[in-house]
């Protein structure tokens, strides 16, 4: 997928471009998170004289696996910011900064996949699961049954770190 805006012959004033993303661009990136996506990303380019400023905002839905019981879920994704973009000749004295990007008069365009990708990867849940009820209740079980397993063992072993150091005290006669 293009996400290249041609900005060469541009005039000053404002424009709308729209980019559908797919999974493909989450696969292009090797983020293995991401199993789909269905997302469009709208950006307003405002161009002016030796700068433009670049408005994204995007809306849709990513397909990623649930924390809870390993199957797909479609998570909501939504995000909005901005990016300057300030051109300038190659060898010009310009002040690096992470607040815009410098792009040469001779380019042609201006390529956005990449803070696209960001900016989604950013507004994704830190924790993504299916709502209450709605997970696989196969898996559910298993996880349940697990867990009881774990607890039963740690109730008959009543491990403590220390009870090796008890043993050898008392074995050494040096028991308080």
């Amino acid at each position: 997928m293009d996400y290249k805006i041609h900005i060469s012959g541009l005039a000053q004033g404002k424009y709308e471009y729209e980019f559908p993303v797919k999974g493909d661009l989450f696969r292009e990136f090797e983020n293995q998170q991401v199993i789909d996506a269905d997302i469009v990303a709208r950006v307003t380019l405002e161009k002016g004289s030796g700068w433009m400023n670049a408005h994204l905002r995007g809306e849709g839905k990513v397909t990623v696996e649930c924390d809870r019981c390993l199957e797909n879920v479609d998570v909501p994704v939504n995000f909005e910011s901005s990016l300057a973009i300030r051109t300038a000749k190659l060898g010009e004295d310009v002040e690096d900064s992470d607040e815009f990007i410098i792009v040469d008069p001779s380019e042609a365009e201006v390529d956005l996949k990449q803070f696209i990708y960001d900016y989604i990867c950013v507004n994704l849940p830190m924790i993504s699961r299916h709502p209450e009820g709605e997970c696989n209740p196969e898996m559910l079980a298993k996880i349940e049954a697990l867990r009881a397993g774990n607890d039963k063992k740690e109730e008959t072993e009543n491990y403590s770190p220390f009870s090796g150091l008890k043993d050898l005290l008392s074995k050494s006669g040096k028991k308080k």
